[in-house]
């Protein structure tokens, strides 16, 4: 008996494996016209919507006690990236990083060093 519940209980778990999925959507302010596509997906059709990608976001961390500091902006407009990072260096310099990006130029950076 007890060997049937166990290959029961393996056959379930073999015949309800799925594949990954998210569930994450973005409900936040759009620019630009929204586009509706139309996705094949393992779990059938399903809709999507494409509008022009403008974003903007920076963050920086700063802490005394483990030494850790880095900073980071990013601008989207469209299908230009352009951005900056900094990184605390372990010999005191400051790591600064500007890039930008566009689908004619391709991606370009610039590494600069600040003494602290």
């Amino acid at each position: 008996m007890l060997k049937f519940v166990l290959l029961l209980l393996l056959t379930s778990e073999l015949l309800c494996q799925e594949e990954g999925y998210s569930f994450y959507k973005f409900n936040g302010p759009l620019s630009g016209p929204v586009q509706q596509i139309y996705v094949n997906g393992i779990h059938g059709p399903s809709v999507d919507y494409v509008a022009k990608p403008d974003y903007s976001y920076s963050y920086g961390v700063e802490d005394p006690k483990t030494g850790n500091s880095h900073s980071r902006h990013e601008a989207r407009n469209g299908n230009s990236v352009s951005g900056e990072y900094t990184v605390l260096e372990a010999d005191g310099s400051v790591r600064i990083v500007r890039y930008t990006a566009d689908p004619e130029t391709g991606f370009h950076a610039s590494v600069n060093f600040r003494k602290s």
